[in-house]
């Protein structure tokens, strides 16, 4: 026999006529936008027989918190989608908030050279969360692009997303589920003028528990309407990302629930307050906790400023009420002499 022929391969992504691209959505939600309860949520694209390629493992997830605003919700959706989705293969983002495509790719460079400064030279409003954007889309391997699709009208995916942030948001605004932000959200928040009325949760890296009804697949009819979940699952052909690999390997073949997915804090943040401090994005010198510390004692700084102000300004209240009342009390007694004189006007 002669020798063989090495045989190459293929490409866990052939299935996928998109360039090997791998999509996911992303939106975000606020109710009575602004300073409503918000959310944001993102989902894989999955093509039947094929488990996310997520590092989480799972193919979407949501968040949010008690007060925001729909700008905050779409970059923690981006945010969050990046972060679970680093690796070499291209990620195409979809999303319907122009705002986002524009503060990810476009606006960013401008921010940039006029030091965060916006054309009004003033502070750019969510810095922290683009920023961060910022260094996912720098520090990843693989090529990301974006496109917008039109929101409710519609699109599968756009609708699916949609539903999970507006139920996240929902859910924070009747009380029944802690938020759940990426740290550079809650800094967004903090820097907002809604952050005062914020009710932060006791620990909020807490993701939604797995089996919490907002990623009930029954509830929102995706089990029903969604090919992907109804369909048989082959032995998995998408490469585990290297953190979740040895996990991927024990798992074995089944049924996939598409729209149940197993719920996790996001990458790179820990469980509890107990963790070993995360950098505030990648390549950054700064850490989540030394960049927290600053936005508090620069909010602490401005507040104390703004009550010195207030202080100053009811001073000049008081000293402008005496003077009126001095002026009163003369007119008064000028109109009285002018009355006992008869030389009133």
């Amino acid at each position: 026999m002669g020798k063989q022929k090495a045989v190459v391969a293929p490409s866990p992504f052939t299935m996928d006529p998109m360039n090997n691209q791998v999509i996911v959505s992303t939106d975000g939600s606020a109710l009575a936008n602004p300073n409503g309860a918000m959310g944001w949520g993102w989902a894989e694209h999955v093509p039947a027989g094929r488990k996310p390629i997520a590092s989480t493992g799972q193919d979407c997830d949501c968040g949010g918190a008690s007060n925001g605003t729909n700008q905050i919700g779409e970059l923690s959706a981006v945010l969050q989608a990046l972060r679970t989705h680093r690796g070499s293969y291209p990620l195409l983002i979809e999303t319907d908030s122009q705002y986002a495509i524009n503060c990810s790719t476009k606006w960013i460079h401008g921010w940039k050279k006029n030091g965060w400064k916006n054309s009004k030279k003033e502070p750019v409003k969510n810095s922290d969360l683009i920023k961060a954007i910022d260094g996912e889309i720098r520090s990843r391997a693989g090529k990301v692009s974006f496109t917008w699709v039109k929101g409710h009208a519609g699109d599968f995916y756009n609708e699916k997303v949609d539903d999970l942030a507006r139920g996240f948001a929902e859910k924070c605004r009747a009380g029944e589920i802690s938020g759940y932000m990426p740290y550079e959200g809650w800094l967004s928040l903090i820097n907002s003028d809604y952050g005062r009325e914020m009710t932060m949760p006791s620990d909020p890296t807490q993701a939604p528990r797995k089996d919490d009804p907002i990623f009930d697949a029954r509830q929102t009819g995706f089990l029903a309407a969604d090919p992907i979940a109804a369909s048989p699952v082959t032995p998995d052909l998408a490469p585990a990302a290297p953190q979740d690999a040895a996990r991927a390997s024990e798992q074995p073949v089944g049924r996939q629930q598409a729209a149940i997915p197993q719920a996790a804090p996001p990458v790179g943040r820990p469980k509890s307050f107990g963790f070993q401090d995360q950098p505030l994005y990648p390549d950054s010198p700064q850490t989540v906790t030394t960049e927290l510390v600053a936005k508090l004692n620069e909010a602490t700084a401005q507040f104390n400023l703004a009550a010195q102000r207030l202080e100053a300004a009811s001073q000049h209240m008081d000293q402008a009420v005496a003077k009126l009342d001095e002026a009163i009390r003369r007119f008064d007694d000028s109109s009285w002499d002018n009355n006992h004189q008869e030389t009133l006007f």
